[in-house]
């Protein structure tokens, strides 16, 4: 079952857009490859895969700066050199997505993805997917004037979709709490999506709209509801509904 961080009334959506690395897309060992490689081409110390979880899906600026520092710029160079040579066979869809993706189509929701990766990487891995017919906009670092938390380049997303509908009835879905914040910055619903653990702390500090497990349960609710406006009831009321 899916879960609900508050008694809201929720517009059904007319545009969905997504994160990609984390919410469609499972790339985080790729990533992580990806990044022990730069260590080793830097020689520097190789850190481990629980310190990258930290990392994960964080401003791509920042990110730099901090594993980096000075070096960031040829980290950089090494990085994009890497993940151009092998990221179509670095990732795969995660669990429920293909399922998901085919409802978006048999219901015709506009949709798009936003994400801290280059634009052009994610377009190459949409169409190796086969989606490239799903999602008419697409976001990546730098293309707007902040990346995500910022709402920057959801808006832009909007601009390049054409959809002028009301941001309430515009969700953003991700799985880390900068989508939350960039879908809430925006005046957008926000769907957060655990990927089958547990994350109840985030829910807690940043309740998002709506959670589910997986895409999986995503896609399934979507498909359930026939109305303009979903009215769900929560584990526990927030403030805001009482």
């Amino acid at each position: 079952m899916n879960s609900i961080s508050q008694t809201v009334p929720i517009s059904a959506p007319q545009a969905v857009f997504f994160d990609w690395d984390g919410t469609l897309a499972d790339s985080f060992k790729f990533l992580y490859a990806a990044h022990l490689h730069v260590h080793n081409r830097l020689s520097m110390e190789p850190f481990s895969l629980e310190a990258f979880e930290g990392y994960f899906g964080g401003p791509r600026e920042k990110l730099y700066t901090e594993i980096y520092g000075e070096r960031r710029e040829e980290a950089k160079t090494q990085f994009e050199s890497y993940v151009l040579e092998n990221h179509l066979g670095g990732f795969e869809a995660m669990p429920g997505t293909h399922d998901l993706i085919d409802i978006l189509r048999r219901k015709g929701i506009p949709a798009g993805v936003v994400s801290n990766k280059k634009a052009n990487l994610i377009t190459a891995e949409i169409r190796h997917m086969g989606w490239d017919d799903v999602f008419s906009a697409i976001v990546g670092a730098g293309e707007a004037k902040e990346d995500k938390p910022s709402p920057a380049p959801l808006l832009l997303a909007f601009e390049r979709g054409g959809i002028t509908a009301p941001r309430t009835a515009i969700w953003y879905v991700g799985d880390k709490d900068t989508d939350i914040l960039c879908a809430k910055a925006a005046g957008c619903v926000a769907v957060f999506i655990e990927n089958d653990t547990e994350q109840a702390h985030v829910k807690r500090a940043f309740s998002p709209e709506l959670s589910f497990k997986n895409c999986r349960e995503f896609g399934d609710f979507l498909l359930q509801y026939p109305s303009s406006v979903l009215q769900q009831s929560c584990d526990e009321p927030s403030p805001r509904a009482l």
